[in-house]
């Protein structure tokens, strides 16, 4: 008894010499996962842990995709140190709007942002202003009381050390 033992130990020892192992570490991949978004939140979830990467979704619109999460990719933040905002960097949803518009921010620029609004003759209706310390922000600005037609938003950044002045006029529609 004692030699079979000692025989199916060194089979077992010369066996995993020769025996090798996928090794993914350090990351972790999901099974599945997805988001929901409502209004301006979007709940991200995952299971399990996969290599395949799908996307699919129902007749509801529900979308759900496995695979890793990775946060803000689909809009990352970007440096631009140009004096204009890029696309990327500022998103105004719904235009057309029938009350109220939602202002994303995606710059990595920081500083003092005043927000103008103005009709389509040039009139100034109004203004927000607020600091942005460049890590994303989400702005509403109810329109209303005012009537239906083309308005203007001129988005400025007075920055803050280290960052670049921005500035971009930004059209919207107002419509019930």
């Amino acid at each position: 008894m004692r030699k079979l033992r000692h025989l199916f130990f060194i089979v077992g020892v010369f066996l995993s010499f020769g025996s090798f192992a996928q090794s993914v570490t350090p990351s972790i991949l999901n099974a599945t996962g997805g988001n929901y978004i409502f209004q301006s939140y979007i709940v991200e979830w995952s299971f399990g842990e996969s290599m395949a990467i799908e996307t699919m979704s129902s007749p509801n619109k529900v979308v759900v995709t496995n695979g890793v999460l990775q946060p803000g990719t689909h809009i990352p933040a970007t440096i631009n140190n140009h004096i204009a905002w890029d696309k990327t960097e500022i998103r105004i949803t719904p235009n057309p709007t029938p009350d109220r518009l939602q202002i994303d921010f995606f710059s990595k620029q920081s500083g003092k942002v005043t927000m103008n609004l103005y009709d389509e003759s040039g009139r100034f209706l109004d203004r927000r202003q607020f600091n942005y310390f460049g890590v994303g922000r989400i702005e509403y600005w109810n329109l209303n009381r005012y009537q239906n037609g083309a308005y203007f938003i001129n988005i400025q950044l007075e920055p803050f050390i280290g960052s670049k002045a921005k500035t971009g006029s930004f059209k919207v529609m107002k419509l019930k």
